[in-house]
């Protein structure tokens, strides 16, 4: 049986080799060791810079290399430790980005007028999604939906592999949405291929992630950063009210003039009466 495990330690060496990550991690008490495979692609997609002395959280699962009966550690996913490293990581990373113009208001699309095809991002779990679906107008809208982990780091994988498959569907609009959370559980929204995953998207982007302070780096690149849920859907929503609106006002219009000109027909025929009588 192969138990996952999260493991806690400070990074104590470092060797990077072909398509591997080699490195150690130690206990802060015991000082006790632990040996950590890694493949690096994994390493990259993490987003972190994996250095000496770093404290660190990898998850993954032992296993014993056969051929020479070694125990090791083998990492899927690496992520900081500490609400200080997290939030040097964002800033760092947030000024890289801005550097780069992603975050620029020329950058954002607009909707297009009544969308139908939405692509939906989060978790099958919990408020988000049911709270998403029963403000979403009953326009005909079509929803393709990937269900996503959207906690931690190890959301990255999930999220860019959503976007990947719903990028080759006929979606007019990509909705992404998860409930409040700490800069810790938002590690995934705050990653570089996350973000710039959404900057590339084919379609116009709506990100609404809660969050207790910073902005997510993937609120910040997407075209719409509502704050919830139901803002999301007053946005999916409003051309087609407005639509309804301008219909209803037409129709209006158009019975209040049809009847104007049968009134006028009306007369008009009562006169052509009245002067073929007197003729």
């Amino acid at each position: 049986i192969r138990v996952v495990a999260r493991v806690r330690g400070e990074v104590t060496s470092l060797k990077l080799q072909g398509n591997a990550a080699y490195f150690a991690i130690k206990d802060a008490e015991t000082e006790s060791v632990l040996n950590v495979f890694m493949w690096r692609s994994d390493v990259d997609l993490s987003g972190i810079e994996v250095r000496e002395g770093v404290e660190v959280v990898v998850t993954g699962a032992s296993e014993i290399y056969k051929p020479y009966g070694r125990f090791s550690f083998r990492a899927q996913t690496i992520e900081l430790v500490g609400e200080g490293s997290l939030q040097a990581a964002y800033l760092a990373l947030k000024k890289k980005l801005d550097e780069e113009g992603l975050f620029l208001p020329d950058r954002k699309r607009p909707l297009p007028e009544l969308p139908e095809r939405v692509g939906l991002i989060t978790s099958r779990e919990g408020a988000v999604i049911h709270d998403f679906l029963n403000n979403l107008g009953r326009y005909g809208f079509s929803i393709s939906f990937v269900d996503s982990r959207v906690e931690g780091v190890v959301a990255v994988k999930d999220l860019l592999a959503a976007m990947k498959r719903l990028a080759r569907e006929p979606i007019d609009v990509l909705v992404l949405v998860r409930g409040g959370g700490s800069l810790e559980s938002l590690q995934a929204f705050n990653n570089e291929h996350v973000v710039r995953a959404i900057a590339e998207f084919p379609v116009p982007v709506i990100c609404a992630i809660g969050h207790d302070k910073d902005i997510p780096l993937a609120q910040l690149v997407a075209d719409f950063a509502p704050s919830t849920p139901t803002a999301t859907t007053v946005l999916l929503n409003a051309s087609w009210e407005e639509a309804i609106t301008e219909l209803s006002f037409l129709s209006r219009n158009l019975v209040s003039e049809f009847g104007a000109t049968l009134s006028d027909h009306a007369r008009e025929l009562e006169l052509s009466r009245g002067m073929l009588s007197l003729a």
